[in-house]
């Protein structure tokens, strides 16, 4: 190893190094007895010679080699390279590109949505270039096509949708109306200049995220939340894939789709032979087709069925998976009238707020050994709502419930409400222990009203939940005990089934912040809006009822 780069590496750095995620580097330590041990127990450094000599015999597979490495090549060679690069003083070996950045994807894409400004409007924009990006991305030949044609400045909305719709999803065409050619000849020679120096396709996936991101910025929060943190999805998949072989993997409310990318690809960094099988279902057609793009430019194959819409629309209930993973709407209302697909198992949740309902949809989807994670209001683990109390009395009880997580607010683009992440498991009949975890304080902000949880975060509720789950208590160490507790049912019992974290770890009450103040007030008023709303149907029912007794009566 060059004497320049550093000796002892944390697991983040070691994934990076290597190219892949940090649940693969904790399934490699996992699963393999002779994978060194840390030389800092409490910080987890591990000494990179002794790793770069591990993976010396670990080939990179196929579908992870990246275009500048040989078929013979090695995770060992890999981490020895990135490694050495991002030592002091490093440079370029001659006649190698260095690696472009997703700094250099974003500065690109920025400058194209400035040429955009006043041709359409920023979220057009952003669907624009990212409709282009996947076109490009999957159709080498139409691509050239488009670009011929542009090239011409004969290329609108219209002609668009006509003579390349077949090739794209069908929201297309209503989602650029009106876009004139000047918007695509701008929007496709931007598209076109992307250099992506010999690596196609991960280029083009972080011009897609960033077109993306731009896109969430100016997303209207009222159309479902369009993405779930990335912090979020890492702290939730991290936790449940590492001893987990998943030859399935589902989400009910799956927005674009982060969950299952990322749970593909922890999946295929472990175990490249087994690609698990992805469904889904989408809420709304932009999405529908925002997430079908997503998918595709991730290699992946994805079942949402023919149209969008909810979960219990759909006869599958005999469709189960080895790994739920779901972020559904936050204390919003369900439909009027139960589904015929819906066991209700634990008790019928109150109309006027689904999250119980989403909670025993997951369960009820999840195999014989299948484990769930959804990101839920706050709300939910401690509400008082009778409905509610008892159905999570009954999923406790029933062994469904495995480990709560209080996350911190401000986590989301659109509010600033905190979560709560439920970790469940197919019912054993019974329940012992419930793990709690308070990491409501972690995190830094990453702008004035935004906060991301950073990767000695998610490292230290890793640590909590793996050595509860490996039986490990003892070595939590001080830092993972002192935001986590191990509750017993009678604890439980004692405490009417409250699942707030914070109650178990700190022995806090709960408290509600304003921001779940503000968003249990703006789910009242909505429901209030759905009540108001319905009102004339009932007047002209109950008009039509009086005429009919009146007749009987005369």
């Amino acid at each position: 190893m060059d004497q320049n780069g550093p000796r002892l590496v944390s697991r983040a750095q070691l994934a990076r190094y290597a190219g892949v995620s940090r649940a693969a580097v904790t399934t490699w330590q996992k699963r393999h007895h002779d994978f060194p041990e840390p030389e800092d127990t409490k910080s987890e450094l591990f000494d990179l010679d002794q790793v770069i000599d591990w993976l010396s015999s670990r080939t990179i597979p196929a579908k992870a080699r990246r275009p500048n490495e040989p078929v013979d090549a090695t995770y060992a060679d890999r981490v020895r390279a990135t490694a050495a690069a991002d030592a002091p003083g490093a440079t370029s070996a001659p006649g190698h590109r260095s690696p472009v950045g997703t700094d250099d994807v974003d500065n690109a894409v920025f400058r194209l949505l400035a040429d955009l400004r006043g041709l359409c409007a920023p979220t057009e924009s952003a669907l624009l270039i990212a409709v282009l990006v996947f076109l490009r991305s999957s159709d080498a030949n139409q691509w050239s096509l488009l670009r011929e044609r542009t090239g011409h400045g004969t290329v609108d909305a219209s002609v668009f949708a006509a003579d390349f719709g077949e090739h794209l999803p069908p929201f297309v065409p209503g989602a650029l109306q009106g876009l004139g050619p000047d918007a695509f000849t701008t929007a496709v020679r931007g598209v076109d200049a992307i250099d992506t120096h010999g690596q196609e396709r991960d280029i083009l996936l972080a011009a897609f995220n960033s077109a993306l991101s731009f896109l969430e910025k100016n997303w209207d929060p009222r159309h479902s939340i369009l993405r779930t943190p990335e912090s979020v999805v890492r702290t939730m998949v991290d936790i449940l894939t590492p001893d987990n072989p998943f030859d399935s993997v589902y989400d009910p409310f799956c927005r674009i789709g982060d969950f299952l990318t990322e749970a593909v690809r922890v999946r295929t960094e472990t175990d490249p032979a087994r690609i698990p099988r992805v469904s889904g279902t989408v809420p709304n057609e932009l999405v529908f087709g925002i997430a079908g793009m997503n998918m595709l430019i991730h290699g992946i194959e994805a079942e949402f069925g023919p149209r969008p819409g909810f979960p219990w629309d759909r006869d599958a209930a005999h469709d189960t998976a080895d790994l739920v993973l779901t972020n559904p709407p936050f204390n919003l209302s369900g439909p009027s009238e139960g589904s015929p697909h819906e066991s209700f198992r634990y008790g019928e949740p109150p109309k006027e707020n689904a999250n119980f309902r989403w909670l025993q949809h997951v369960i009820d989807r999840l195999s014989p050994n299948g484990r769930a994670g959804v990101v839920m209001a706050n709300g939910a683990s401690s509400s008082a709502n009778a409905k509610e109390a008892a159905i999570r009395a009954n999923m406790v009880e029933d062994g469904a419930v495995e480990c709560l997580i209080a996350l911190p607010g401000q986590l989301f683009q659109h509010t600033a409400i905190p979560v709560t992440l439920w970790i469940l498991k197919a019912p054993t009949g019974g329940c012992e222990e419930i793990l709690f975890i308070d990491a409501s304080r972690l995190g830094r902000m990453a702008s004035r009203t935004t906060r991301t949880l950073q990767e000695e975060d998610i490292a230290l509720i890793q640590r909590a939940y793996n050595g509860w789950r490996d039986g490990e208590r003892d070595d939590f160490g001080s830092d993972a005990s002192s935001i986590s507790h191990v509750a017993t049912i009678q604890e439980i019992r004692d405490k009417k089934y409250s699942l707030r974290p914070s109650i178990y770890v700190t022995g806090r009450a709960p408290q509600t912040s304003q921001a779940e103040q503000a968003e249990a007030l703006t789910s009242l008023i909505q429901r209030l809006d759905s009540l108001e709303a319905q009102i004339p149907y009932i007047d002209a029912r109950t008009n039509r009822v009086l005429q009919e007794a009146r007749k009987w009566i005369r």
